[in-house]
C-alpha cells in the first residue's frame, strides 16, 4: 500500500489525516514501535525527517533512519486509541497469557506505571498545572491502580470521565520523566471519548509540549481537533498538516502549514456535505 511513499516531517506538531483505510495508524506504528511488530521497513523512523540528508530505501518505503541508528523505547512513547489505566490488571496478566491485546497497548501500561522522576523540565511542570486544572488533581499509581486525587479524595480511572482519563495518561507519562526534550509521541485518535470542550485544552498542552522540544505525531478524524491548532498555534510554534489518500493502488500525501489549506481535506469536505444538507432542507427540497 505505501509502495513509493516518502514524506518529509516538522520537528513539531504533525497531524495526519486521510479517510479509512488510508493507513494513517499504520504510518504512527511503522516509527513508533516496528522494532516490536516486525513491521518490514525496520530500524526506520521520523525523529529529524526534514534535517537528515540521506534517505535510506528498505524495499519500496524511502524511510529515514533513527537519529543514532537505533530504537529508543524510552523516547518514542506510542498512544493507542484503547484506554488502558482504567484496566491495569490487564499488564501482570499479559505477561503470563497470550491476552488480545497488541505491544502499543501494554506498553503504554508498562510506562505509566513507571516510578515519578525527582526532578521536572519547566516544560513539564507547566503542562502538569494545566491538567492538574483540568481535571481538579494529580494522578497516581498505587495499589495497582491509577486514581485522580484531590483534597485526599480518591477516584479511581473505572469511576473518572474518559476525557480526564486521557489527560491523566498524559500527566503520568510527564510525571515519570517519558515526555521530554527529544521524545517523540505518537497518538492515535486523540480525540476518541474526549468531550469537545477539552479539544482546546489538548491542542493547548501539545503545542507547550512541542515548545519545550516534543516532536508530535497525531492521526485524526476530527475536524475540531485539527482546526484547533491553526486557530491556537503562535507564528513561532512548528505545525504541519498531512492529508493521505488512495492513489490507485497507492498512498500519496499532500502538506501544509495550514488546517483550511490542505487538499484533499476529508475532515471539511464533510462540513461543506452537510452545510449543503441543510441549505436543501431550508429550501423544502429535503
Amino acid at each position: 500500500m505505501f509502495k513509493e511513499f516518502s514524506c518529509d516531517f516538522y520537528l513539531g506538531v504533525n497531524v495526519i489525516i486521510g479517510s479509512n483505510g488510508t493507513g494513517k495508524t499504520t504510518l504512527l506504528r511503522a516509527a513508533a514501535i516496528q522494532p516490536l511488530l516486525s513491521f518490514p521497513y525496520m530500524n526506520a523512523g521520523f525523529h529529524e525527517f526534514h534535517k537528515t540528508p540521506n534517505l535510506r530505501k528498505v524495499g519500496e518505503v524511502e524511510v529515514f533512519p533513527f537519529a543514532d541508528g537505533k530504537y529508543n523505547k524510552d523516547k518514542h512513547i506510542f498512544i493507542p486509541v484503547a484506554e488502558m489505566l482504567s484496566h491495569p490488571e490487564i499488564y501482570p496478566m499479559s505477561q503470563k497469557y497470550n491476552l488480545p491485546y497488541n505491544n502499543s497497548e501494554i506498553d503504554v501500561l508498562e510506562n505509566a506505571m513507571q516510578p515519578e522522576t525527582k526532578e521536572l523540565t519547566p516544560n513539564a511542570s507547566k503542562v502538569l498545572d494545566i491538567i492538574r486544572n483540568t481535571i481538579g488533581g494529580e494522578v497516581v499509581y498505587e495499589n495497582n491502580t491509577f486514581f485522580i486525587v484531590s483534597e485526599n479524595v480518591k477516584t479511581s480511572f473505572a469511576l473518572t470521565a474518559s476525557g480526564f482519563q486521557k489527560l491523566g495518561l498524559l500527566w503520568k507519562l510527564l510525571r515519570n520523566g517519558l515526555i521530554e526534550s527529544d521524545s517523540v509521541l505518537f497518538w492515535d485518535e486523540p480525540e476518541n471519548s474526549l468531550n469537545p470542550e477539552l479539544m482546546s485544552v489538548l491542542v493547548e498542552i501539545l503545542l507547550e509540549l512541542q515548545r519545550g522540544g516534543v516532536q508530535i505525531f497525531l492521526a485524526t478524524h476530527s475536524e475540531i481537533l485539527a482546526s484547533y491548532f491553526d486557530a491556537l498555534r503562535k507564528n513561532s510554534d512548528s505545525v504541519k498538516f498531512y492529508s493521505l489518500y488512495k492513489n490507485d493502488e497507492t498512498i500519496k500525501v499532500d502538506s501544509s502549514d495550514r488546517f483550511g489549506l490542505l487538499t484533499p481535506n476529508t475532515l471539511t469536505a464533510e462540513q461543506v456535505k452537510l452545510y449543503k444538507k441543510k441549505i436543501e432542507k431550508g429550501l423544502g427540497n429535503g
